[in-house]
């Protein structure tokens, strides 16, 4: 009965000895490099944005933070010149924040979820200044929500 134990012992250390020495971390996968995204609030921006070869509008990856389902967003545009250095200069408002922008991406945008927004801009503004960086501006009146919300996702699949 002891010899019995002593190969049960023997073949569980074995076994859990091979397991170390043959796993390892190359069979694991690279953890995906996630987009930085800019926090205000409500909502964050990822700084991957893209501006539209005729320069008339600009479109903003943007990440739902609240509770509810994003119907519209009102949001200002800033033109960032830098000098050499890469100091920021001057910000130049390049939209009206009077015009919202258009959900392309996404829709709806759901809590959690990440949607495109395209932004209409100022073509006479945007021409002088290509090149440099840009940034959105949102405050928390600017955002407005479904009255009803969506019916949840469908994870049925056909």
């Amino acid at each position: 009965m002891k010899c019995y134990f002593k190969f049960i012992y023997f073949y569980f250390f074995l076994g859990f000895g091979f397991t170390f020495i043959i796993t390892n971390n190359a069979f694991s996968q690279e953890p995906a490099a996630e987009e930085e995204f800019n926090d205000l609030g409500l909502i964050s921006y990822s700084n991957n944005y893209k501006v539209a070869p005729e320069l008339d509008h600009i479109t903003f990856r943007i990440k739902n933070q609240s509770t509810l389902t994003i119907n519209k967003i009102f949001a200002w545009v800033y033109h960032i010149s830098e000098d050499e250095e890469g100091n920021p200069q001057t910000l130049s408002l390049v939209n009206n924040p009077h015009r919202g922008g258009v959900i392309s991406i996404g829709n709806p945008h759901r809590p959690g979820d990440i949607a495109e927004w395209r932004f209409p801009l100022f073509k006479a503004l945007t021409k002088k200044k290509v090149g440099n960086k840009y940034a959105l501006r949102a405050s928390h009146k600017g955002i407005f929500f479904n009255k009803v919300e969506p019916p949840a996702k469908s994870t049925k699949k056909p």
